[in-house]
């Protein structure tokens, strides 16, 4: 990450105190439901790892609501009368494993931000604060995880809102560049000869 872009999820003082916070709060404050990763975690711990797992299934969902969908909403290969293959969840791209090893190259400090964002984002006490459920967004049904996204996207303090968009970035990002996503969109892969250059 570039000097230009370190401490961007801080962004102002307010946005820095709520991340030294979320570090300072107790791990039982926070009860993430855990998923097991699929292989060894360089960059997340296991509930961090179980938060953007949930994140993503959101984000990604099939179901998409105005928080988490992409474009207009409209499925135009249906109107085009295309069949397409049913698209893989995030679950089965391990679309966390393949964050957990993007991020592994972050600065100390950057990592460190991020690692304060999913502890606030995944707080009980800091939902039922701003206006949620007084649950950790990993114990969350669909809604609410939807309307928690919701809340961040739209919120007034700088830092939900990019916190919002770069996990949501970086989520479709890691799940679109995988090929096996490549039929239910309607993407034959990248052309041959450019596929061959860069190996030579």
């Amino acid at each position: 990450m570039s000097e230009g872009r370190r401490g961007l999820l801080k962004k102002t003082l307010g946005g820095a105190a709520l991340l030294v916070a979320a570090g300072a709060v107790p791990i039982a404050l926070r009860r993430t439901r855990l998923r097991t990763p699929r292989s060894p975690l360089r960059f997340f711990t296991p509930a961090e790892y179980s938060i953007w797992a949930a994140v993503a299934e959101r984000v990604l969902a099939r179901d998409a609501t105005a928080a988490t969908a992409e474009g207009d909403g409209v499925d135009q290969a249906a109107l085009r009368g295309e069949r397409r293959p049913a698209a893989p969840t995030p679950s089965e791209i391990d679309v966390a494993g393949k964050a957990d090893a993007f991020l592994a190259p972050l600065p100390a400090n950057d990592a460190r931000d991020l690692k304060q964002l999913l502890a606030l984002f995944d707080n009980a006490l800091f939902s039922v604060v701003t206006g949620g459920p007084p649950r950790p967004f990993t114990q969350m049904d669909a809604a609410e995880q939807d309307a928690h996204l919701t809340r961040w996207e739209t919120s007034r303090l700088a830092i939900r809102r990019t916190g919002f968009q770069a996990m949501k970035r970086l989520c479709c990002a890691l799940y679109f560049s995988d090929p096996r996503t490549y039929a239910s969109i309607g993407y034959p892969g990248p052309p041959v000869e450019l596929v061959r250059s860069v190996v030579r």
